[in-house]
Formats: C-alpha cells, structure tokens, sequence
C-alpha cells in the first residue's frame, strides 16, 4: 500500500527572499494542475503497479527470493527518503518546472531499466533510483501550493489526495491485469505514461515560481543533504512530539508487511498469480480509502480520537497477525477487511492527534516530519519481513508484524497521559 499518506502534506511553503510568483492564465492553471495532478498519480502508480508483479519478475529475471524482494522495495523508500529534502531545496532555487521534469524523465528511465535488469544488484539500482526522483514529489506538492490561493488551496490539495488514492487503486488493479500478461508490462506501461507526461509538461507546464536571485550560503545546502527522518527528529521540538514521531515509524514498520509481502504470501498460501492478487489487493485498498472518508467522520461524533487510534491499531494488529492463520478464502477476506477497516480509522486519526500536539502554527512542517518517519519504517519494514518471510515462511512476517502493531498500541495506551493532548 501504499505511499498515499506522503499526498496528504499540506504544507505551504513560504516564497524565499527574492522569489515571486509567477502569474499563470486561467486555463493554463487548469491545464497545470491536471499536469501536476498526472504526475503525483504517476508517481503512487508506479509504486503500487509493482506490488502485484514483484515476485514473479524477482523469481522469473533476477533469481532471488522474498528477501531479495524485500530489499528491492526498500531501496525505492530508501531512495525516496534520503532525498526529499534536496528536490525541495533544488525547486526553490531553480523552479518547479525543471525539478518535475526531470522527476517524469527519471523516473520512465528507472522503470526502463528495471525491465531489462536480470541481476539483484541492477535491480536495486533501479528502485533506487525511481525513489530518487520520485522524491521530487514534494516539488509537484509545492507547485500545487504556488499555483492556487488561499480561496482554493482546500481544493488543490483534495487533487493531490486524489491522485494519491487513485494512483493506489489502479496501481494494483493494473499491475495485477498487465502483469498476467507479462511481467515486465507493467513497467513498460508506466514508464510510456511518464514519458508522455513529460512531453505535455515540456511543453504546456508553465513555472510556476521563479528562480532566486540572491546568493545563498552552504548551511541551506548541507542542511538539505541530511536525510529527512534525522531532520524530523532534530526538529522535534518537544519529547511528546518525538515519541508521536517513534511510532508513526513502529507503525508503518508493522504495516509495511501487506505491502511488501502479501503477494508472496497470496502465491504461497492461496496459489494466486499477479491478476487474482492485484485485483484483491485494489479493492481492499478501496474499502482502505472508503472508511477513512466515509466511516472516520461519523464515528469521531461519538468516540474520541484517541479512542478512534487505539480501536484502529487494535483491529488492524489483530487482523495481520490472524492472516497467518489464514488458508481459506473466507478467512482471508475477513481479516483483509479487518486490516483496511482498522487502518482507515487509525491512521487519520492519530496523524490528527499529532498535529494537535504539533500545534496549528506548524502543521506543514509536522506533517513533513511524520513522512519521513512512514517512509523510514516502510523501508526498514520491507528489509525486515523479507527476511522472515525467506527465513521462516509465509506465516511469520504477518504474525510478528500484528505482534508489532499491538505492542505499538500498548506504548500508546500507556503513554496516553503523555502523549494525548490535554483538553
């Protein structure tokens, strides 16, 4: 599953001294934004195509097993995390056009490469590199921001919070369809759709921020070189706020087990291939994105957030452990449910929790740092389960990662009088 969460930062970033925005026609920001709105689909696209298909070219072209599949995934988020803060910085100095395209350019190359890649080791190349430039979403992010004002700001960042779900949902569909097919299709397939993105950005995508002008000292430079889950701790600016930080990462270190592992699991236990697993996966990802749009709300009039949290993580701990036990599809289904049920209420509301703490004078900046604590614990996440799962079998990764999730919980519960804002 997904990166969705990255899509949900709606940060503003101030214009630096000696920058202006840039004045863009009416139907030139509308043509912008479908192309901004392309480009982050694209990038969550190219994420979840791969989820259904992974294991089939891993073992078909490379040879390798679940930990080599692990490690595969982990290097896209291990790229993704190590440069975020460098594109952010890049776009302010030179522009969001030429950071986007470049990311669009980067990333049809690194899904080209991985096609033809028959060795782990170009392989991981490959996914580190498409983390690389899919890195530069934030730029995509603060595009958005520059082209819409205080008036349709809400709606900008709806666009991206679509993209990210649809990207999610036809990702695995996709990945599942084309991948039955052939393996390496859908790579091909999504490295077609950035390229012809990046020809329409070429040549309609206006800059929507223009250089700065002034000279600048390398403090900003280092500053940006250090890996974005060091900045997040670093810039923690209370105990309270790095222990939320501490388990947004347990949490997406146990959670990263479903994406990482479950077409594996679904090949080993159930016998599926890509289509049967992308296809399942795609409509639990859509009963993910249903509950927390449609069942958060109601059920926030009647619980607290924190209780939302602790029944969230409760049910989607229980949920992956119980797939372990799995070897029906009944069974299966009901604890896949149980894990989209319980991760849409949990995740909303304890990033809500988190940002209350944070404070609304800096939510922007909160929530950049809860991002890299996710993609940290995904990546850790998916060099973790790999291993169990080649080590010990299908069953393990899921009972253990359940274990974590519920451990996690116990830390909340009991930290509560810490951690929860006081009303």
């Amino acid at each position: 599953m997904d990166r969705r969460a990255l899509a949900n930062d709606t940060r503003s970033p101030k214009h630096p001294t000696g920058s202006v925005p840039v004045s863009v026609p009416r139907g030139g920001t509308r043509l912008a934004v479908a192309i901004i709105f392309t480009t982050i689909l694209i990038d969550f696209l190219g994420y979840s195509i791969l989820i259904p298909v992974l294991p089939t070219f891993a073992k078909e072209n490379l040879g390798v097993d679940a930990f080599g599949i692990g490690l595969i995934t982990s290097f896209y988020a291990l790229g993704l995390v190590l440069f975020l803060p460098l594109w952010g910085w890049v776009s302010d100095r030179i522009g969001r056009r030429p950071v986007i395209l470049v990311s669009l350019l980067g990333t049809a190359l690194s899904f080209v490469l991985l096609a033809v890649a028959h060795s782990l080791g170009a392989a991981l190349f490959a996914r580190f590199l498409g983390g690389f430039f899919g890195a530069s979403i934030g730029t995509a992010q603060a595009a958005m921001t520059d082209l819409t004002d205080e008036s349709s700001r809400a709606q900008g960042m709806g666009v991206i919070g679509a993209a990210s779900g649809i990207g999610v949902v036809l990702g695995t569909a996709l990945g599942g369809l084309l991948g039955g097919i052939d393996p390496l299709l859908p790579f091909y397939a999504t490295a077609g759709v950035a390229a012809l993105n990046f020809l329409l950005a070429a040549f309609a995508l206006p800059e929507s921020k223009p250089p700065i002008t002034r000279e600048h000292s390398w403090s900003s430079f280092a500053h940006a070189v250090v890996p974005e889950p060091l900045q997040a701790v670093a810039s923690a600016r209370t105990k309270k706020q790095r222990f939320y930080l501490f388990l947004f990462l347990q949490i997406f270190f146990a959670f990263s087990a479903i994406e990482s592992m479950f077409p594996l699991f679904a090949a080993a236990r159930f016998g599926w291939g890509e289509t049967q697993t992308g296809l399942f996966m795609a409509a639990i990802a859509l009963v993910l994105g249903g509950s927390q749009g449609l069942i958060v709300g109601p059920l926030s009039r009647r619980w607290s957030e924190n209780g939302l949290t602790g029944f969230g993580l409760g049910l989607t701990g229980a949920s992956i452990a119980g797939l372990s036990l799995c070897h029906s599809l009944p069974a299966l289904t009901f604890c896949s449910l149980g894990v989209a049920l319980g991760a849409g209420i949990a995740f909303p509301a304890f990033t809500s929790l988190f940002s209350k703490v944070c404070g609304a004078h800096e939510a922007g900046a909160a929530m950049s740092r809860s991002q890299a604590m996710i993609h940290l614990g995904r990546a850790l996440g998916a060099f973790c389960w790999g291993w169990v799962f080649s080590s010990a079998g299908a069953g393990p990764p899921f009972f253990f990662a359940g274990l974590a999730l519920l451990v996690t919980l116990g830390v909340f519960v009991g930290a509560g009088r810490v951690l929860l804002p006081q009303s």
